[in-house]
C-alpha cells in the first residue's frame, strides 16, 4: 500500500504544509531582515556612516568622504526532517482535517529560523572583499551585560544606554528585542518600575507575561525544551537584545516538502521537508548579549 499513496493526497498534505506555514512563524522572522540566499554563498551589503565636513572660504579643494561598505557572509545551512508514516495510518494522518502532522512539521522548522538567527547573534562574522577575515562579536563592537546578579530593571537601563551611546534608534525609533526564558520573564515580573501602575500607565503585564520591558519587546523562549534556544554554559544563559536591523536571514526556498515511498521498508512512506537558510549579524553594536543566572 506504501507505493499507492494517490497524487492527491500529497498535493492536499503539501497544501496544508503550506498553510500551516502562513499561520505559523518562527518568532523572530518580524524582527529581522529577509533577503533570497542565491548560490552556496551570499553576501549582506551594508553601509556605516558618513560626516560631512564644513567649508570655509571659497573654491576649495574638492575633499572625498569616506563611506564603510559592510560586507559579511551568510553561509548556506541546510536542514532536513524526515518522518516514517506506516502505510495503514498514511491518509488519516496526511489529510486530517485539524492538519496536525502538518503542523508539527512547520513548527520543527519555524524553530530552526529562530535558532539560526540567535546562533549568530554572537558568532564571528566573515568580512571583506572576498570574505575571508574573521571578526568576533566583541572586535565586531558587540557589549555584554552582565545580569548573572539579576535581571532587573537598573539592568534593563544599563542596556537602553549602551544603545544610546552606541547611536541605535537616536535619529530614528527602532524596535528593540530581546530573547527571554521563563527565568528572566519572572524575574522582570518582580520590577515595580515594570509592573506597577505608579510607574507606568502602558500596562504592559498581559496574562502573567510582560509584553515590553522599558521600551523592549519581549520574545519568550523555553528553558527546558530538548535543545533551547537561548543556549546555557556552566549555569550561565546567553540571552540577548537586538535592533530589528542586527539580523539579516537568507533564504533559499521555503519549505520543499516531498512524500514518497520507500520500498526498502516494510509498507513505509516518508515524508521530507528540507529548508535552506543562513543568518549574519550586520553590525556589532546592534546586538547586546545578557548574561542570566539559569
Amino acid at each position: 500500500m506504501a507505493n499507492e499513496i494517490d497524487n492527491h493526497l500529497i498535493t492536499q498534505f503539501s497544501d496544508q504544509v503550506h498553510n500551516a506555514a502562513q499561520q505559523i512563524k518562527a518568532r523572530l522572522r518580524p524582527y529581522v531582515e529577509i533577503k533570497p540566499l542565491k548560490g552556496e554563498e551570499f553576501a549582506y551589503d551594508g553601509m556605516g556612516s558618513v560626516e560631512a565636513e564644513e567649508l570655509v572660504g571659497r573654491h576649495q579643494q574638492v575633499d572625498f568622504a569616506d563611506i564603510d561598505h559592510n560586507r559579511r557572509k551568510i553561509a548556506r545551512r541546510r536542514f532536513v526532517l524526515t518522518l516514517p508514516i506506516d502505510s495503514a495510518d498514511v491518509r488519516g494522518m496526511l489529510t486530517s482535517p485539524e492538519g496536525h502532522y502538518a503542523m508539527a512539521c512547520v513548527r520543527a522548522m519555524e524553530r530552526v529560523f529562530d535558532r539560526v538567527t540567535v546562533e549568530c547573534l554572537f558568532a564571528a562574522v566573515l568580512t571583506g572583499r572576498s570574505m575571508g577575515t574573521s571578526v568576533s562579536f566583541a572586535t565586531d563592537g558587540g557589549a555584554t551585560v552582565t545580569a548573572t546578579a539579576g535581571l532587573t530593571y537598573a539592568k534593563l537601563v544599563e542596556i537602553n544606554k549602551g544603545f544610546l551611546d552606541d547611536d541605535v534608534g537616536n535619529d530614528m525609533p527602532e524596535q528593540l528585542v530581546m530573547g527571554v526564558s521563563g527565568d528572566e520573564m519572572s524575574a522582570l515580573m518582580q520590577e515595580q518600575e515594570l509592573v506597577s501602575g505608579d510607574y507606568s500607565r502602558q500596562y504592559a503585564a498581559e496574562k502573567g507575561r510582560l509584553i515590553e520591558a522599558n521600551g523592549i519587546k519581549l520574545v519568550p523562549f523555553a528553558a527546558n525544551a530538548p535543545r533551547p534556544i537561548l543556549s546555557v554554559s556552566a549555569g550561565v544563559r546567553s540571552c540577548f537584545v537586538m535592533s530589528t536591523r542586527g539580523v539579516c536571514v537568507g533564504i533559499s526556498k521555503e519549505m520543499g516538502l516531498s512524500v514518497k515511498d520507500r520500498p526498502d521498508l516494510i509498507e513505509t512512506s516518508q515524508v521530507q521537508i528540507i529548508f535552506d537558510l543562513g543568518a549574519v549579524r550586520t553590525e556589532g553594536k546592534l546586538v547586546k548579549k545578557v548574561t542570566t543566572t539559569d
